[in-house]
């Protein structure tokens, strides 16, 4: 594969895994990523490298930790592939839930600053909703949307589908009553769950509070038309008017992530695209095995992206 000659698609990682140490090899390899980390710790108030290198788990795993911490990841290893990715075409990029954030910063449509800022006020908006309206989250595995909003419209139970990530998983949240009742449903129709290890109900209908307050902030920000797509994670395709940016960003909180419309329309582009994953560890390109018209080929971690001076 010649990366720079490719048609490339750029997937950033959103929340989940956090390891003690993540980014430690990426804050002070030059004049750039050292800006990258100040300004995530300057506008956050909080010392990111520090928190990600010594921990504890318990203080790296919340929400306003850990938002910082993957966008500072994901700027960076954006910031190092970007030269070595030559003459190739940037398709597109979307990012998975917070990723979407480090994805319009890719496509020039903010600022470093204010992508800080922004993940800073989402960051502690959705910190404080899981604290007045308590939820959880589990991954389904072996199920499409269209079956698991079948089962969830015929129980009527109260939980909603967060993140449509491929036709064989899906994530579920909503009240901890709520999901071990989902739980009964999905275990009698022999599907698999797995509870995830978030503070709150994600991208529900129990964030509902955050949206106007969302909208609120966002009026401040400057966005600019994105010098290429970006697929939105509300609608699964480019949106490039400022306004309407702003409005997915806002009703991001409380819709289903669209990962699976998102990749299928880079797969149905007429030209093969690359998918370039921007994370600390790679997990997006795993779900790509879901899709059809997807090899493993298709795909690279950022950190694969070499040169004279070896691997990111």
């Amino acid at each position: 594969m010649d990366i720079k000659t490719a048609s490339v698609a750029l997937i950033f990682a959103g929340q989940g895994n956090p390891t003690i140490g993540m980014g430690a090899d990426l804050w002070d390899i030059n004049n750039t990523t050292k800006a990258i980390w100040d300004c995530a710790s300057d506008i956050s108030g909080t010392d990111i490298r520090r928190v990600c290198l010594k921990g504890p788990m318990n203080k790296l795993v919340q929400t306003t930790n850990q938002q910082v911490a993957v966008t500072a990841i994901n700027a960076t290893l954006y910031a190092l592939c970007r030269d070595r990715l030559g003459e190739a075409r940037i398709t597109g990029s979307c990012g998975h839930s917070v990723g979407e954030y480090a994805a319009l910063y890719a496509a020039g449509a903010v600022t470093l600053d204010d992508l800080f800022r922004m993940i800073h006020f989402r960051s502690r908006l959705m910190d404080e909703l899981s604290k007045v309206n308590k939820g959880a989250m589990q991954a389904v595995k072996g199920i499409d949307y269209s079956s698991m909003a079948a089962l969830i419209a015929d129980s009527g139970i109260g939980v909603d589908i967060s993140c449509d990530n491929s036709r064989r998983q899906q994530v579920i949240g909503g009240t901890v009553a709520a999901l071990r009742e989902m739980t009964e449903v999905l275990m009698a129709q022999g599907v698999e769950t797995t509870k995830l290890g978030v503070s709150g109900a994600w991208h529900t209908r129990l964030m509902d509070d955050g949206v106007q307050q969302m909208r609120d902030f966002l009026a401040n920000i400057a966005i600019q038309t994105p010098q290429h797509e970006v697929l939105m994670n509300v609608t699964g395709e480019p949106v490039t008017d400022p306004a309407e940016i702003k409005e997915n960003l806002a009703l991001h909180l409380t819709h289903t992530v669209k990962w699976t419309a998102s990749m299928m329309r880079f797969l149905s582009q007429p030209s093969p695209v690359t998918f370039v994953e921007v994370s600390n560890k790679a997990y997006l390109g795993h779900m790509l095995n879901d899709f059809d018209g997807f090899s493993p080929t298709m795909a690279l971690h950022c950190r694969k992206l070499s040169d004279t001076h070896g691997d990111l």
